[in-house]
Parts: C-alpha cells; structure tokens; sequence
C-alpha cells in the first residue's frame, strides 16, 4: 500500500466511523420521538435510521474486505482495488480532510 493509499483509507476510516456514530445517534433521537418534529412516523424514522446505520456499516465491510487486501498487488486487481478506493474518497470531495489528489 502506498502512502497516498494508506492516507484515503484512514480518510475514509474517519469517515465511516463518524457515518456511524451520526446515524446511531439518529436512531436514538428517532426512537425519543426526535422524527415526529420532522413530520415522520414513528416507523418511517425506525426505518431511516436502520438504513443510514447499514450504509455505513456496509461501506467500512466494503472497504476493509474488497479492497484493502487487493491494494499494492500487481496487476489488473491492484488497479482495480486503487480505482474503488478513490471512488469511495470521491463521495467525499469537499470534506474537511479530503485531498483533491484522490480523485478518480
């Protein structure tokens, strides 16, 4: 791995830690009642939670099982692992921290 590499996974570890801990303290309000301030269904906010809770789960299983492992090998897997890790970067252009470098 790279040091260019190695600097967008923490980036992105960053990320996704603070994904999470936003959505559960989401979730937390929405079952507080926080959900219906905003008009929505006790239901509809359970769901909304749970939601934004599994994306950024999925994102970090994401990362560290399809494409940590593949980044620095040789040949058409190490591309391809590089090129996902600047796209997951990429959703990100314009954060606090985000180097315009990682771009796809």
């Amino acid at each position: 791995m790279t040091p260019d590499q190695a600097a967008i996974v923490d980036f992105l570890r960053a990320r996704y830690a603070q994904k999470l801990d936003i959505a559960q303290s989401m979730a937390k309000a929405f079952t507080l009642g926080a959900g219906a301030e905003l008009g929505m269904k006790p239901a509809t906010a359970a769901h909304e939670a749970r939601s934004t809770i599994h994306a950024a789960e999925a994102r970090t299983h994401f990362l560290d099982e399809t494409v940590i492992p593949y980044l620095g090998t040789a040949g058409p897997t190490g591309r391809i692992a590089d090129q996902q890790l600047r796209m997951l970067a990429w959703e990100h252009q314009g954060a606090h921290g985000y180097d315009e470098g990682w771009a796809p």
